[in-house]
């Protein structure tokens, strides 16, 4: 499998349930930034990818990640690869995200105030650092690599 050299592409899905429903949390492996969504509809690997870029779109390119998303996220859209996620500490850090993401739907947000609030939550995994935070330095480090 090839390297990940554009570490702001490199997204991992989970789906989780809450009331029934299906959701899709997809997180950013570098900084574990997350987007929630609907999995309504997601049936196979085309819907998938489509439905992680229309996320994408939703929550980063209009607001402070639109650049990241412009020059790094867009354009590789279709360039599609699929590999487990990376670690367990990567795994067990998505799990806390989706536990999070689980009370915010029952307390009744939208998936993106959803996936704006699990970005603000501090994670061990990033030395107690929130993937709001994270992100960024990571786009900032594809702009300077």
């Amino acid at each position: 499998m090839p390297v990940v050299t554009n570490r702001v592409a490199d997204w991992c899905a989970h789906e989780f349930l809450v009331s029934r429903r299906r959701y899709l949390i997809f997180c950013n492996t570098a900084s574990l930034y997350p987007v929630v969504t609907e999995a309504r509809g997601v049936t196979d690997d085309d819907t998938l990818v489509r439905r992680l870029l229309a996320a994408l779109r939703l929550n980063l390119a209009d607001g402070p990640h639109g650049f990241a998303y412009e020059r790094w996220i867009a354009p590789v859209g279709s360039e599609v690869q699929w590999a487990p996620i990376p670690d367990r500490p990567v795994l067990g850090s998505i799990n806390e995200l989706v536990f999070a993401a689980k009370w915010g739907m029952h307390d009744g947000m939208s998936p993106v105030e959803l996936s704006g609030w699990l970005a603000k939550t501090p994670l061990s995994v990033l030395g107690m650092n929130s993937p709001d935070r994270v992100f960024p330095r990571i786009a900032g480090a594809c702009v300077k690599g």
